[in-house]
């Protein structure tokens, strides 16, 4: 449908809103112009009637190449801590041709309030009357037509919707003709050409601007004006994104308490590869060029230009195109949706013969909200291997070898692997025996960094390599990392020394190396807490006389695992993942089948080795980023327990991990440039 104006809407103001308030704890706005959201807003005053929606840093402003009815909206919602957001009601309307420049109020009660400025696209000239000469007399009339231009972008190379829910083989973006992220949704991919190709250290989009003479002529100076405009992160402003990351994801909307202050732009980190950010494409000259502005020549009905885009996934932006003319012209511009940086990943499936499938179509999903795209191949079959290892010592090891051998892409950039795998070692007969059942008395040895505990049981069991310790109604699982047996007067016993539950809670993006990721470290046992050699009371809080059961070896074992790369004396994580379908926590020991739960089980490993691939530590503490509040980040460990702000421990918090990450691991994989990582290699 062709234009017919084009329309600036400016949401102003929503009445009698008191109603909508009471009871409310947090409340704030969201505003929609033609799919467009804004905000979220300000925080609304207690017991305000109105909300003023001009009182915003960023204009709730936006201008539609009008071409049918523009529907508007503002939405209340009231931000409920753990429990999420509630929506308490909405103001909808919808603004029709010819779109009177006047101030309109929409909606029954509350009534929403916005300014409409038009402009309408006037039609083409045709006959014009003129004064008839007398016969004989001698005059003319002149006919000035005004220069009137419609500008469109009619293409973006290097711009990709989205499609697919992610099946295998089957991408999840793609690049469609006439595509320009009217849905704000499109993708610009790190890392990549124009074609979608590995480009290392470069991302780009090429625009193409067509241009129409509605009426008069093209001037002769003419050029097109492209400007960049930075948006607002929407990642926070989501009412499915829990408050307490907002601060962490996107900074420049709070205070420095904390305190939600509105939503501002300017949250891109990257840079381009270009600097300014554009370059011309060949025969349509670049004129000029600043970091925010370029003007480009109009060759026949069309001028392009290449723009450099930021280099880190979530940073995001509009491009505008103007026509520029000293002399008089009437414009009517055009402008993209908001585009975003992704990172996007090709995952090598492979599976043993006898190994159970993966659920790769499911496992895209959650890096979504990473800016992750995981384009997943079909399954590849392969031989069966029993047992990835002939020992626990030996896996890393072995792993390492196996995917060296299996994985075809292993030196192409942009590459991940997955692979379906039996189980990781042998088992004892009896897996996991229970050995011990009683009272026992907590420990230490060693001081500072070496400070450990242990217990001790009566009975020689040198091969126990599990323990579970209950205090009060707190149950706490812990592997041994020692074991001695004595002979006491007494009678036999077995000293265990328990291994710490370690958290990492202020890592940070890096180059993919362990030794980035693991920098930082918590160290928690039953009654302490270790940071580096400080050591503190707490821990699991546990008192010193607990009641134990100790396990032989199966009852915890290795179900995931993401090979190492060593590059330069150093290891870093490679993009590299098996999963043991066997494991005793998916397969049925009777039936040699799936467990009912299999799928939902497995799929949180998957993604939790597969953020590993983006050099990510494991056990961040934290619950994931949504909101309502129920479930811990998946890169947590079911037994451990989270953290609070001061790094404590919070009781009853294991056992909850779920399928999404943190808010921290959320904008850290955002953060990270796999280009650099020495492991991976990527050329």
């Amino acid at each position: 449908m062709a234009q017919t104006a084009a329309v600036t809407i400016t949401l102003q103001k929503v009445l009698g809103i008191d109603g909508w308030l009471a009871g409310a704890k947090r409340p704030y706005a969201l505003g929609f112009i033609a799919g467009r959201r804004f905000g979220r807003s300000k925080p609304i005053p207690a017991g305000a009637k109105e909300l003023d929606l001009t009182a915003e840093v960023i204009p709730w402003k936006l201008e539609v190449a009008a071409a049918g009815s523009i529907p508007v909206a503002v939405e209340i919602w009231d931000d409920q801590g753990d429990a999420g957001s509630k929506r308490l009601g909405a103001v909808t309307g919808s603004l029709g041709s010819p779109y009177p420049t006047q101030v309109h109020e929409l909606g029954g009660g509350p009534l929403l309030r916005c300014d409409v400025f038009t402009r309408e696209v006037p039609a083409a000239p045709g006959a014009a009357p003129v004064p008839r000469v007398a016969e004989g007399e001698k005059a003319r009339a002149t006919l000035r037509v005004p220069n009137t231009v419609l500008v469109s972008i009619t293409e973006i190379l290097g711009l990709h919707a989205p499609v697919s829910p992610g099946a295998p083989g089957v991408k999840r973006a793609e690049a469609r003709p006439g595509y320009t992220s009217q849905d704000d949704l499109g993708r610009v991919y790190l890392n990549s050409d124009l074609a979608g190709g590995w480009a290392k250290d470069k991302q780009v989009i090429q625009l193409t601007a067509k241009v129409k003479v509605q009426r008069g002529k093209l001037p002769a100076d003419a050029k097109i004006r492209w400007t960049v405009v930075e948006p607002d992160d929407p990642t926070n402003d989501d009412p499915g994104f829990h408050a307490a990351w907002g601060q962490y994801v996107d900074k420049k909307d709070y205070d420095a308490a904390g305190n939600h202050q509105g939503s501002r732009a300017g949250d891109n980190e990257g840079k381009p590869a270009k600097s300014p950010p554009w370059e011309a494409v060949s025969g349509f000259a670049l004129a000029s060029a600043a970091a925010a502005e370029a003007k480009t020549t109009i060759v026949g009905d069309e001028s392009k230009v290449v723009f450099h885009c930021p280099d880190t996934a979530g940073d995001n932006f509009i491009v505008r195109a103007d026509i520029d003319s000293a002399t008089q012209v009437e414009g009517f511009g055009a402008q993209t949706g908001i585009m975003t940086l992704w990172h996007r990943i090709r995952v090598e499936s492979i599976r043993m013969k006898g190994a159970f499938a993966l659920p790769m179509d499911e496992v895209p999903v959650p890096f979504e909200p990473c800016c992750v795209q995981l384009d997943c191949e079909p399954e590849r079959e392969v031989a069966d291997q029993p047992h990835m290892a002939p020992k626990d010592e030996d896996l890393e090891t072995e792993c390492v070898a196996y995917v060296d051998k299996v994985f075809t892409n292993k030196a192409k950039p942009g590459w991940f692997c997955v692979i379906s795998a039996m189980e990781p070692h042998p088992l004892p007969s009896k897996k996991g025996d229970k050995v011990f059942e009683g009272d026992a008395e907590l420990k230490s040895g060693g001081a500072g960094a070496n400070l450990s505990e242990y217990f001790e049981v009566p009975g020689t069991f040198p091969d126990v390599n599990f323990a579970e310790l209950t205090s009060g109604s707190d149950t706490v699982s812990f592997n041994l990392f020692s074991v001695q047996t004595e002979t006491t007067a007494a009678g036999p016993i077995t000293r265990c020394w328990i291994v710490e539950h370690d958290a990492q809670p202020e890592f940070t993006a890096g180059d993919g190396s362990l030794a980035h990721a693991y920098k930082v470290r918590f160290n928690y046992s039953p009654r302490h807490r270790k940071k580096g050699g400080a050591v503190t009371p707490g821990g699991y809080g546990m008192a010193a006389k607990v009641k134990v059961k100790v396990f032989n070896p199966g009852a915890f074992y290795t179900a995931g695992i993401s090979p190492t790369a060593t590059a330069k004396g150093k290891e870093y994580f490679a993009g590299r993942t098996i999963m043991f379908t066997h494991h005793r926590a998916y397969r049925d020991e009777i039936t040699g089948q799936p467990k009912a739960d299999y799928r939902q089980r497995i799929l949180g490993t998957i993604v939790h080795e597969l953020v590993h691939a983006f050099g990510m530590p494991h056990k961040c503490g934290y619950f994931d980023f949504r909101a309502p509040r129920d479930r811990t980040c998946c890169m947590n460990y079911r037994p451990n327990w989270m953290l609070d702000d001061k790094r404590n421990l919070i009781p009853g918090t294991s056992g909850k991990t779920g399928m999404d990450v943190c808010g921290r691991h959320l904008k850290e994989v955002r953060r990270v440039h796999l280009e650099d990582n020495k492991g991976l290699a990527w050329k």
